[in-house]
């Protein structure tokens, strides 16, 4: 199966579409299981002394009935999460529109939407308290300039008409306004209106449509000769220049970038290219659709049991940092140092990384 962004076909990317609600069921479970993993649940926790212990599971290869119920629960809460996403809120935020033309958030409902985000990627307890530390009168005027603004660039009828569709007014407004929320965050509450299709900042989606990531079989290394001795040559080049410039998965296979409003508009205009092509046959793809397609495409083989692991992906973004010309971007998940120290190692001769004060750095910048 075709799953390059370049070359996928209509069918194949409907096909994708359909398999969304299955494959994420599968990654919340796959995810809880990996928590049971690290700490036992139930009564096995409870009696347990205070030094590390494997989990039922984890010992005998069986789950008990109170894990199994665990996994059940965090994966409800998920889905529940989920739907909150991607019909709930938005519906709540067109109603609104409705009334006053624009629509809002509630501060509730931006920490929930947070809540969601963080349980596609990677849990980061100081970003959501960044985020609860906004007031409800500041979260409710920025999310409903901010659409307001969306709505009358969308409108527009001046200027460039690539230029006018890119929302850089409406996520200056969100970055500025608001505490944790940086560009990938801004793009996801943007992503919530009906008036502009907006598609969200994330990792899966950045990886599938910018880096053109595409997962392979586990057992697809079989190679064929010079044709697969080349390919893998192509790929190894690829890589280091990637890292070069400081795009590149993390050895937990985690997505590095910085999430500024450039990297955006590069995700922005893939995502608009993809649509545009896959438009041309099949009417109605959205912002939402690719988002969701790239998610099934990230974990296609992992979630057959092959691949890499779900646990402790991130979907990219975090609290607010300043970068040197003091643009806000979202804060950098930390690296190990071995995982640190193996990325320069990697790097070819003379072509060493300059150390980053973001990667040294073990706050979050409150400013």
């Amino acid at each position: 199966m075709d799953l390059h962004p370049q070359t996928i076909t209509p069918q194949t990317f409907q096909h994708l579409l359909s398999l969304y609600p299955k494959k994420v069921d599968l990654l919340s479970r796959r995810k809880a299981a990996a928590k049971i993993k690290r700490k036992p649940v139930g009564a096995a926790a409870a009696a347990a002394p205070k030094t590390k212990q494997k989990s039922s599971w984890t010992a005998t290869g069986t789950r008990s009935e109170a894990e199994e119920e665990f996994i059940t629960a965090k994966a409800n809460e998920f889905l529940a999460l989920d739907g909150f996403r991607y019909e709930g809120l938005p519906g709540m935020v067109a109603t609104r529109a409705e009334k006053d033309g624009n629509g809002y958030l509630e501060k509730d409902e931006l920490v929930k939407l947070m809540e969601w985000k963080m349980q596609h990627g990677t849990f980061r307890p100081a970003l959501l308290g960044m985020i609860r530390s906004n007031s409800e009168a500041v979260v409710r005027d920025a999310t409903g300039k901010a659409f307001k603004a969306l709505t009358a660039h969308h409108t527009s009828k001046e200027g460039d008409e690539e230029e006018k569709k890119f929302p850089s007014e409406a996520l200056d407004i969100l970055t500025k306004a608001l505490r944790g929320v940086g560009v990938a965050t801004a793009s996801l509450v943007l992503s919530l209106a009906s008036t502009a299709d907006v598609p969200f900042y994330s990792d899966d989606v950045y990886l599938w449509v910018c880096m053109e990531e595409v997962p392979s079989p586990s057992t697809s290394g079989s190679g064929e000769g010079e044709a697969q001795a080349e390919a893998e040559a192509e790929a190894e080049a690829e890589a280091a220049d990637r890292v070069k410039r400081g795009v590149y998965k993390r050895l937990n296979g985690e997505l590095n970038v910085k999430y500024t409003m450039k990297e955006y508009r590069e995700l922005w205009e893939g995502v608009k290219g993809l649509k545009e092509r896959l438009e041309g046959k099949e009417k109605g793809v959205s912002g939402l659709d690719v988002e969701k397609v790239a998610l099934v495409v990230r974990y296609y083989y992992a979630l057959l049991g092959g691949g890499q692991s779900v646990d402790g992906d991130g979907d990219g973004g975090g609290g607010d940092k300043k970068n040197s010309e003091g643009m806000k971007v979202e804060e950098e998940e930390e690296t190990t140092k071995r995982e640190k120290r193996k990325l320069e190692d990697e790097q070819p001769t003379g072509e060493g990384r300059r150390r980053s004060k973001r990667l040294d750095s073990r706050r979050i910048n409150p400013a």
